[in-house]
């Protein structure tokens, strides 16, 4: 069993770490296909050009550059010679220094990072357990698709569709095929927020989720889902990401 420090910033998981001898803060991004590192930090690493799929307000296509960080260290863990994304993540880190202004945002751990290990997440304490050696008492399992992203059946809108896990979202992202939706109350014309009245996951209901509308063509290209979730369901109780048995374990009867 591990045990990660992390500071909850506007409903990101951020991780201390060291890369490459630099001091920072990685996020924990379950939603990321691959660890990236922060270019405005890093401007020594050069790579070969890639194109890939990234979640700001929506999903976009974007150039990013693959190469290699030579350490990453977190808590006890310490990762060598690294396959990395080198890539523009000041729009982040800027957004995260409203909440947190000192920040040194340095880049975001991958799936490929955290799929090798069984992942506890308590948003009640100030630490994420690796390999964590009990699940919960009340417990309800569901089954979780890991090829690419963490990928789980969630009831929204009466609909049940399969959306990405997604630790590094703070707000639900749904698809285009949500737009006329009539379950979906309005927030914000302009910014496309709507509130979902009801969300279910497993046997765990969810009210008043918040979600922005958005083409997601770039991601579903690469995993077929119809939306992105995170924080909100996951922030009510704990959970348990088991990559290696590819189930989601929450505790039961929890709403949100």
């Amino acid at each position: 069993m591990l045990k990660i420090p992390y500071k909850l910033v506007s409903g990101i998981m951020l991780i201390q770490v060291t890369a490459n001898g630099k001091e920072g803060f990685f996020a924990f991004d379950t939603g990321a296909m691959q660890t990236a590192v922060n270019k405005a930090h890093f401007p020594e690493m050069q790579g070969e050009h890639i194109n890939i799929a990234k979640f700001s307000d929506g999903v976009k296509e974007n150039d990013a550059e693959e190469g290699i960080l030579n350490s990453l260290r977190f808590s006890d863990i310490e990762q060598l010679d690294m396959s990395v994304l080198i890539m523009d993540l000041t729009y982040v880190e800027n957004a995260l220094k409203a909440a947190m202004p000192d920040l040194k945002f340095l880049g975001t751990l991958g799936i490929d990072a955290i799929k090798i290990y069984t992942v506890l997440l308590d948003y009640s304490t100030d630490e994420i357990i690796l390999n964590p050696e009990h699940d919960f008492e009340n417990q309800t399992v569901i089954p979780m698709k890991t090829e690419n992203l963490p990928v789980i059946e969630v009831e929204a809108a009466n609909r049940t569709c399969n959306f990405v896990l997604d630790t590094g979202a703070s707000v639900c992202l749904l698809g285009q095929s949500f737009q006329d939706d009539a379950q979906l109350i309005p927030v914000s014309e302009k910014a496309h927020m709507f509130t979902i009245p009801v969300v279910r996951v497993g046997g765990n209901e969810y009210e008043n989720i918040t979600a922005t509308i958005s083409d997601i063509s770039a991601i579903k290209k690469r995993v077929p889902v119809e939306g992105v979730i995170g924080y909100q369901i996951l922030s009510p109780q704990r959970s348990i990401l088991d990559f290696k048995n590819n189930q989601l374990i929450m505790e039961k009867g929890v709403e949100g």
